[in-house]
């Protein structure tokens, strides 16, 4: 069912619609505000919010926005988890040769496709072990009954939509920049979104 994004109740509908351009937002019975104010919104005020760090830009995605049935995964948002490994794979070699000493020594002299799959294997590891370890900790914090239930695919689904800050990154690549010493913030950016998206995906 749909859900309200300011307190994640479930509503039986998020507008009415009684003609082509003409919809009228539903109000949560609950809270008594607009069930769902993004519909009315383009993907700039969303992204926007998104950056504001929002937890009801996420309930919009998660519970109205994605087409959503039964314990699966999204295939957009399957997609998208796939580019930013792909994107990590870039970004760990554009390091591995920038600040590793012994890359010349260690690496360089291996194929091609040698480092870009030994690489390849390590963003895959450290994507299945985060979200493994975040699924794992929510389990403990249900049986300890300290977070309200949460369904697994929706905390897959928000952690992958949350790490969106990493292709900020690709604007190094656009403007050929090459020093990362600050990436780290957008390491805390990526965290921040994942703690309120999180969040969001607890409902009533």
């Amino acid at each position: 069912m749909p859900t309200c994004v300011e307190c994640g109740s479930l509503v039986r509908d998020l507008y009415t619609q009684y003609s082509k351009d003409n919809i009228r937002l539903t109000s949560c019975e609950k809270c008594n505000r607009f069930a769902d104010k993004y519909i009315e919104h383009d993907f700039v005020i969303i992204f926007i919010d998104m950056l504001l760090l929002k937890p009801q830009v996420y309930r919009h995605l998660l519970f109205n926005r994605i087409a959503q049935s039964g314990n699966g995964i999204e295939p957009h948002v399957s997609r998208f988890a796939i580019l930013l490994i792909l994107f990590e794979v870039y970004i760990k070699w554009f390091r591995l040769e920038t600040y590793y000493a012994d890359y010349n020594s260690t690496f360089a002299p291996r194929p091609l496709y040698h480092q870009y799959l030994y690489i390849l294997a390590l963003c895959v590891f450290e994507f299945v072990a985060f979200h493994g370890f975040i699924n794992l900790a929510i389990q403990v914090l249900l049986i300890e009954k300290v977070v309200p239930c949460n369904r697994y695919n929706y905390v897959a689904m928000a952690l992958v939509i949350s790490s969106f800050g990493k292709m900020l990154l690709i604007l190094m690549v656009i403007w050929d920049y090459k020093q990362l010493e600050y990436s780290y913030l957008v390491g805390l950016i990526v965290l921040a979104s994942n703690t309120e998206a999180l969040s969001g995906t607890q409902t009533d």
